[in-house]
């Protein structure tokens, strides 16, 4: 499909009488775009074009051109998505996408660089504690956190962004939440290391109850580790495991 104009990730709006920096968090959705490997790959079809409607449906004199509709066949866990907790606990089957509290989407946020650890090992307490210290932020209850892997910059390299990522292990994953952290994300196609298959970072979040999101964009151009809020807003699909999400971050220009 041909784009004719660009999109613009970063904005400034009037929020609430302030001038708030908008920067856009999420990933396109399209055939095109890699997916964990298992997973559906994303397919798009007209169903209705313009014309259609035109010949179809519209008489000759009609004014109207007509309207265009999609078709769309996806998994629920593709590109920029949350995690519900059904996703990873099976025996939660009430804890789906559809019924994630607002409070757990739209937090304070906090990110750090763990961009060192070399693809296919773990992000053990230590190196989350570095991090912590070299942004100089601290996690507290009801943050979101995210963490950046560097993963990014392959998006456009599918083996190397599905394969070449770092994830946290279990002790780390046990500590974050233990901090009160409501929302874990990272940039890379899973927090897990895609080298360990027992998924240490899922399991914990299955055992907590606590969401997490995948793939996530720009963490690395929020221009300050602390004080700013995080929006990941899942479509209400009833009884599903994950949704993509539209997500945000904003921040007040005077925090700059």
């Amino acid at each position: 499909m041909e784009r004719t104009e660009e999109y613009q990730d970063h904005v400034v709006v009037d929020l609430f009488g302030k001038r708030v920096h908008v920067l856009d968090l999420s990933r396109e959705i399209g055939p095109h775009i890699p997916v964990y490997p298992g997973h559906m790959r994303v397919a798009t079809w007209w169903h209705l074009t313009h014309e259609d409607v035109r010949r179809l449906r519209l008489p000759p004199n009609s004014p109207f051109e007509g309207y265009g509709v999609f078709g769309i066949a996806m998994c629920d866990h593709v590109s920029t998505h949350l995690d519900a907790v059904y996703h990873f606990n099976p025996r939660r089957p009430e804890k789906t996408v559809d019924r994630l509290p607002l409070t757990q989407i739209i937090t304070p946020g906090v990110w750090i660089d763990v961009s060192w650890v070399p693809p296919r090992q773990h992000i053990r307490l230590a190196d989350v504690q570095r991090a912590l210290r070299e942004a100089k932020v601290e996690l507290r209850p009801g943050v979101t956190l995210l963490y950046y892997t560097g993963a990014a910059k392959h998006w456009q390299d599918p083996y190397r962004f599905l394969t070449e990522y770092p994830g946290l292990d279990e002790e780390a994953s046990r500590w974050i939440l233990d901090q009160g952290v409501v929302n874990v994300c990272t940039d890379a196609p899973s927090t897990d290391n895609p080298a360990d298959l027992s998924y240490p970072n899922h399991r914990v979040h299955g055992e907590r109850e606590v969401i997490h999101t995948e793939i996530v964009n720009n963490i690395e151009r929020i221009p300050r580790h602390d004080g700013f809020y995080v929006m990941f807003l899942p479509l209400r699909f009833v009884g599903l495991s994950g949704s993509p999400v539209r997500a945000l971050a904003l921040w007040e220009e005077e925090n700059l």
